[in-house]
Order: C-alpha cells, then sequence, then structure tokens
C-alpha cells in the first residue's frame, strides 16, 4: 500500500529518516514523502484526498475537526485522526532583562515578534494574549525564528514569540550575546481561562539554566505536534505503523533522528490529543495500557 507522508523538516523531525528507517518493518508500506507549508496545510490536504497521513499541531487538528476559527470555512475536516504524541511545541515568550516586562500584561503597547502570518506560532500567541486582553495593543512584527532573535538583540522589537521544542536554535542565540528574559504565562492564562477555552493546550515547565541566565523554572504552555492520518487509512497498517514507531526499538531509532523524540513514549502518548484517534492507533494504544478517554475513542 501506497502511503504520502508530509514532510515534517518545517517541525523538526526529519520526516525524510523516519519514513526511511522506521517502517522498514512494515509489510506492504511504501512511504513517499512530501514537502508541506505546515499543519493547516497537512489536515487540509488529508481531509481532501491528497495525502494519507501527516503532523499536525494539536490545536489545528482540534480547531480542523471541529470547523471553528481559521478552518470554518470548508469545514468540519472530519476525516481526520489521531495518531498519538510527537513533540511540544513550547510557547516561549522572549524579551531583554532591563526592558520592564515581567508579565503577560507588560505586553500592552509593545512592539513584538509574533511570527509568521497565519502560522501555530503567531496563533498561539493571538490566542493567549486575546485571552488577557493584551493582543490588539501591540504592534504585530511578523517575523520568527532568527529573525525575530536578531530584531530583539538589535532593539527593533522589544519582544517576541517562539513555538518551538526545548532548547531550540533562537533562543539559545538570544542567550548568547543578551540577557534575555523568559516571560511564565501560565498563570495568567489559566486565570483568564485560557485552558477552557483552548483544551489542546497544557502547562509546560522550562527548567531553570535551560537557557544561559535563565535561572529559574518558566511555567509556560505547550501546544503538541501529532502524528495525524486519514480516517479511512487501513486498520491494520495504522497499526503497524503505530507499533513500529512507538515500541521501544522504534523510540530508539527516533532518538537517533531528532533529540525531539525524547518526549514520546507510553507517558505522554495522547498529550495534547483532542480528536477521535484512529481504531488502529487505538488497538495499539489499549494493547500496551494506555487509557483512552472516552472523546477520543475511535467513531
Amino acid at each position: 500500500m501506497l502511503l504520502s507522508l508530509l514532510a515534517a523538516a518545517l517541525l523538526g523531525l526529519g520526516s525524510v529518516a523516519i519514513a526511511q528507517r522506521q517502517f522498514v518493518a512494515v509489510d506492504g508500506l511504501n512511504v513517499t514523502v512530501e514537502g508541506s507549508a505546515g499543519s493547516a496545510e497537512n489536515i487540509r490536504r488529508i481531509q481532501g484526498g491528497d495525502l494519507d497521513m501527516g503532523i499536525a499541531f494539536a490545536g489545528d487538528a482540534y480547531l480542523a475537526y471541529n470547523g471553528q476559527a481559521v478552518f470554518e470555512e470548508g469545514g468540519p475536516y472530519d476525516d481526520v485522526r489521531a495518531i498519538g504524541f510527537l513533540y511540544s511545541a513550547v510557547s516561549q515568550i522572549v524579551t531583554l532583562e532591563g526592558s520592564g516586562i515581567t508579565s503577560l500584561a507588560d505586553l500592552e503597547g509593545i512592539t513584538m515578534a509574533v511570527g509568521g502570518a497565519g502560522s501555530g506560532t503567531q496563533l498561539s500567541l493571538e490566542r493567549l494574549l486575546t485571552s488577557v486582553g493584551a493582543y490588539d495593543s501591540i504592534t504585530p512584527v511578523l517575523v520568527a525564528g532568527q529573525n525575530a532573535s536578531d530584531q530583539l538583540k538589535n532593539r527593533q522589537v522589544d519582544a517576541y514569540h517562539a513555538l518551538f521544542g526545548v532548547p531550540n536554535a533562537a533562543v539559545t542565540d538570544t542567550a548568547s550575546t543578551s540577557d534575555l528574559r523568559l516571560l511564565s504565562s501560565y498563570d495568567e492564562a489559566l486565570a483568564a481561562g485560557f485552558f477552557d477555552a483552548f483544551p489542546f493546550y497544557t502547562e509546560y515547565v522550562i527548567p531553570a539554566g535551560t537557557f544561559a541566565g535563565v535561572d529559574e523554572d518558566v511555567h509556560t504552555l505547550r501546544d503538541a505536534g501529532l502524528w495525524v492520518v486519514a480516517a479511512g487509512a487501513d486498520e491494520d497498517l495504522v497499526y503497524e505503523m503505530t507499533k513500529a514507531v512507538y515500541e521501544q526499538a522504534g523510540l530508539d531509532r527516533m532518538l537517533q533522528v531528532t533529540n525531539v523524540a525524547k518526549e514520546m513514549g507510553l507517558d505522554n502518548a495522547l498529550v495534547g490529543v483532542q480528536i477521535p484517534l484512529h481504531p488502529g492507533a487505538a488497538r495499539y494504544w489499549t494493547e500496551v495500557g494506555v487509557a483512552i478517554p472516552e472523546a477520543l475513542l475511535p467513531r
């Protein structure tokens, strides 16, 4: 059987290597790797039948499945199912020591690099700051990653938002030449009802010392990179693929490809998942003792 797997290099997973190494033991599977503009496109192309599986943010998967926000037009995208958690996309709000910015409320009125237009980085920040009443007051600059770090170091912006794994190159770059501050956003988000409105986000703690000069734990939030698949994909095949990736030998191979895979495993199997599982994935998770919430049961 031929399946198309979206290239996940954009999301930091090196899917070419995954495709070449992970599925060699799955009989009858031939994986074609394709490039992608990102999470939302992956979902739309799976829904449209152009792709069989791919990688998407948990937030995009939830909103698409329910036909909300940017997925209202053409939604609901109900042909998408989850397999499991791949990695954390951690919200990191970065500013410089001496900026006077110590909380989300302090972001009001500043100039901020928010990420690319329509990206997960930008949309996550918009949801977060809107929940605390700050987004409409900032001046957004639509840059991300290294460009955002450069603009902060050059004082062209007052802060930037990163939605990456931890650690990551952009924040590490800022810390290498500047005294940075990472904002703890979790408590303010919780008080504002953010997690009730967007249940696919979960708390994440960036340990002290992860970045130079950050000597206290930073309590923030994460979206999750999920492996998603078309609802009509063969159950036995999805079971075998899930097993090939998430059994210990598969996890060991994943870690040889990318350090991002360090969080994968039974403890985090369903982190961020808010759409139904594919029956093949559900069979595997049940087999290895992962409790599946009723809302995630196949349908």
